[in-house]
């Protein structure tokens, strides 16, 4: 009888790690591509306000302008883009002027104008969804002044004040989803209204659990 046990628990923790392994999941960060906008299921762009429509990101900037970096953003002028998503291409930590980016976090920040910075993920298909993630600031001098929301289809699921320096706060939960559905990840300039000293960067990882 106990071999009997044994085999079916062996049996049983197989089917679950292979279950887990063939499950779809999308990362943030080791998803994004500064060649292609929208991205599969991502697509990278700004808000001029809150509940107003995605405007996708044109200009892009591959390792041309800091060494390490890849960008998409609203265009300001050469080597000039904000508001702005960001990821360190490299192993290392990736700094300029006052902000350092690690290679496990994109980084963001909204505009000069007050547009809100958006990564968004659409649900490629229905079922139950895994959401895990963190936010912190990456500004070490101002140190960072942002609001950071997670929206579904615009409500608010999650949303924190960013204020300091490599401080990481973590976000997640369990969500049922239809194909099409958004998830919006969102960097405002929080209550100081500008966008100086305003680098956040985040994570997130979306993984489906269920049907």
């Amino acid at each position: 009888m106990k071999t009997f046990q044994s085999m079916f628990l062996a049996i049983a923790l197989l089917l679950l790690a292979s279950l887990a392994a063939s499950a779809q999941t999308y990362n943030a960060v080791a998803d994004f591509s500064p060649t292609s906008n929208p991205n599969g299921a991502w697509s990278y762009g700004y808000l001029t306000a809150p509940e107003t429509s995605l405007i996708l990101y044109t200009a892009t900037e591959n390792q041309n302008c800091i060494t390490g970096m890849s960008f998409w953003g609203l265009y300001l002028g050469s080597c000039s883009l904000l508001p702005v998503v960001g990821k360190n291409d490299t192993t290392g930590t990736v700094c300029w002027a006052t902000d350092c980016v690690p290679p496990n976090y994109l980084v963001t920040s909204p505009g000069y104008e007050g547009q809100l910075n958006v990564v968004r993920w659409t649900a490629p298909e229905s079922g139950i969804y895994q959401l895990s993630g963190a936010v912190m600031g990456t500004d070490y001098v101002y140190p960072t002044s942002t609001d950071f929301h997670v929206r579904l289809n615009g409500n608010l699921l999650f949303s924190t004040a960013v204020d300091s320096y490599d401080i990481p706060t973590t976000f997640g939960r369990t969500q049922a989803l239809r194909a099409g559905d958004t998830l919006d990840f969102v960097t405002d300039w929080g209550s100081n209204h500008n966008a100086y000293g305003d680098g956040t960067g985040f994570r997130a990882l979306i993984a489906k659990v269920a049907d």
